[in-house]
């Protein structure tokens, strides 16, 4: 029966196998090539032994390689020394294997003991054979880095797009704007004008900002900071004085740039689980902060306590898509960490590099 599962597909080819493979083929042939043009006695067991030497350097660069993948997120000088390194050692290890296995393992003819001299010659041509794989190595590495790095690129772009859409189903959805109406009614029957026209303004100015066509990746603090603001006002109206909200934004960090709505589900979160569980007035505190080249954003209420709330290891559906949005945008070198604090309240973080719009 045919199906998804029937498609045959044939595996990726392994690019660093390919050039290693490549390069001690050429190898082979070359030298192979060079003795046959000047024919001499013991030729065919000579290339045997040749190929073995080839295996053997093929299999070598396969160990450079993996020394060099585990250095990889070291900087480039030192993974450039520890290269340098390598290759003198295979040079010097490929040269002497060399001599064991031509003149000392079953030897054709006699020859002379191997001097240091000799070594250090023959070392020093084979030391070129090992930087031209470390050269390949790091050719390889960056071009996959530069395409993981488009292809995150374009999986942020587009999951920055399905958070906004998630953000309008989830968290402007009909209850939400439904309170917000009901809030607005109550404080224009008790004929509190000026607060309702808050409200009003507030919310015209939130959905203004969300329901941007193209909202950016990443936008100035300053912007994200207004738009939770003005969430929090309409939140306001209708928790009245149980909800009180604190920002603690240094003026040097409004520049900085953030990914698009990413405090909104943790803002959404101390609402719906600080605010509203709790019957005494409760404080929503959003606080920036930076320290070397790393900005800190944290949102804390006060509210109920932790229990049941969502930690770390046990995402919601809005904090799972901050996180996947930080994966997907900086990789490793960004953080998000959430969890109860004391004696009550909830905690959510999130950390990622610097940088200014």
């Amino acid at each position: 029966m045919a199906g998804r599962g029937a498609t045959m597909r044939l595996p990726r080819l392994n690019n660093y196998l390919v050039a290693n493979f490549v390069l001690w083929t050429l190898t082979y042939v070359i030298v192979t090539a060079r003795v046959a043009a000047d024919p001499m006695p013991h030729a065919g067991a000579m290339a045997w032994r040749r190929l073995g030497m080839a295996i053997f350097g093929f299999l070598a660069c396969l160990l450079v390689g993996r020394i060099l993948s585990a250095l990889a997120e070291q900087p480039i000088w030192r993974r450039l020394v520890v290269a340098v390194l390598l290759s003198v050692i295979g040079g010097f290890t490929y040269s002497y294997l060399n001599y064991v296995v031509f003149y000392l393992v079953a030897p054709l003819w006699r020859v002379e003991p191997l001097s240091p001299i000799s070594l250090a010659f023959t070392a020093s041509m084979f030391f070129w054979t090992f930087i031209a794989w470390c050269a390949l190595y790091f050719a390889i590495r960056y071009e996959e880095e530069l395409k993981e790095k488009n292809l995150r690129l374009v999986a942020a772009q587009a999951l920055a797009m399905d958070a906004q859409n998630r953000m309008l189903r989830y968290q402007i959805n009909p209850h939400f704007l439904f309170n917000t109406l009901n809030a607005l009614s109550s404080l224009i029957l008790a004929k509190e004008n000026e607060r309702a026209e808050r409200v009003v303004l507030s919310l015209s100015s939130f959905l203004r900002h969300t329901l941007e066509k193209e909202l950016p990746d990443k936008a100035p603090l300053s912007d994200e900071i207004e738009a939770q603001r003005q969430y929090l006002l309409i939140e306001q109206a209708r928790f009245e004085d149980r909800l009180n909200y604190v920002e603690t934004i240094p003026a040097e960090l409004r520049d900085a740039l953030a990914p698009s709505l990413i405090l909104q589900p943790l803002v959404e979160n101390a609402v719906k689980y600080g605010v509203a569980r709790s019957n005494a007035p409760v404080t929503i505190e959003i606080k920036a902060e930076a320290a070397g080249g790393r900005l800190k954003l944290t949102v804390a209420d006060d509210g109920a306590d932790g229990a049941g709330l969502p930690s770390t290891a046990k995402l919601g559906l809005g904090l799972e898509n901050v996180r996947r949005r930080l994966e997907l945008i900086y990789g490793k070198t960004a953080e998000l960490t959430c969890g109860p604090i004391q004696p009550h309240g909830f905690l959510a973080s999130v950390e990622i590099p610097l940088e200014r719009a």
